[in-house]
């Protein structure tokens, strides 16, 4: 199936090197157009209707995130492709949207543009992920959302109602305030990764916790852990010491 697809890049040798492995590695990924620019970038898609735009965060005059609240129509796939930016990445993986790093690896490239092939007809989750990436970078750390996939929902949770996270084998269980469990196909270390920016700490090879929801601490052993919820939680031996410090930095439970 033809993937048709839209550059949105300022940096000339960057872009062209996309291009070459795209037609190298993706045969069927058509290139329609490319940008520098919001203001190009934005009539560029709406006239071409791509099913896939490759996305970088810095452009010549704005931002990605500028250029995807312009868009009417928000129904297509997006991968950003951008340097290591410690502000957007977090609003990107919360809001499950691929991203390759520069210098953009082919092994990278051709995971991103399976996902692609999986996902091209849920216009569903394209809509709320791109809200969603868009509110998450604007936003303050209070507003954050992450999206939750199951094989029969999408979920958009707000980060501050998440309690804690237990791990399942590969699976995850996130526990969220007065709502029910979902259960995510994810391991507990692509959630520490993602929320860890956000006040989660990871008490044990089993649980992550928000820092907002611990009530007490105690600290017999490996210590245990008393959450607002309700719930109590083992601390493991080897987090101990850096646990104490991560209460001490948010409150005065010790």
């Amino acid at each position: 199936m033809e993937i048709k697809t839209i550059i949105i890049e300022d940096e000339t040798n960057a872009r062209k090197a996309l291009e070459n492995m795209l037609t190298f590695y993706a045969p069927d990924v058509t290139i329609l157009g490319h940008s520098d620019s919001v203001a190009e970038g934005v009539p560029l898609i709406e006239s071409h209707n791509p099913d896939l735009l490759l996305l970088d965060v810095h452009l010549s005059d704005g931002t990605g995130f500028d250029l995807l609240k312009k868009l009417k129509k928000k129904n297509l796939k997006i991968v950003f492709v951008t340097a290591f930016d410690k502000y957007a990445l977090p609003a990107i993986k919360l809001s499950a949207i691929d991203y390759l790093l520069k210098p953009v690896k082919p092994d990278e490239l051709r995971k991103a543009l399976s996902k692609v092939r999986n996902a091209l007809e849920d216009e569903e989750q394209a809509d709320l992920q791109i809200e969603t990436v868009i509110e998450n970078f604007n936003g303050n750390n209070q507003n954050k959302k992450i999206i939750l996939n199951t094989n029969t929902n999408i979920y958009v949770i707000e980060i501050k109602d998440l309690v804690h996270c237990e791990s399942v084998g590969n699976y995850t269980t996130v526990c969220i305030k007065e709502k029910k469990d979902i259960m995510i196909s994810k391991t507990l270390k692509d959630f520490e990764e993602m929320l860890a920016p956000f006040g989660f700490f990871r008490i044990h090879q089993s649980h992550l916790i928000n820092m907002d929801y611990v009530e007490t601490y105690e600290k017999k052993g490996g210590g245990r852990v008393k959450l607002k919820t309700g719930e109590v939680l083992a601390v493991s031996s080897r987090k101990k010491d850096n646990f104490i410090k991560a209460i001490q930095a948010y409150s005065d439970i010790i």
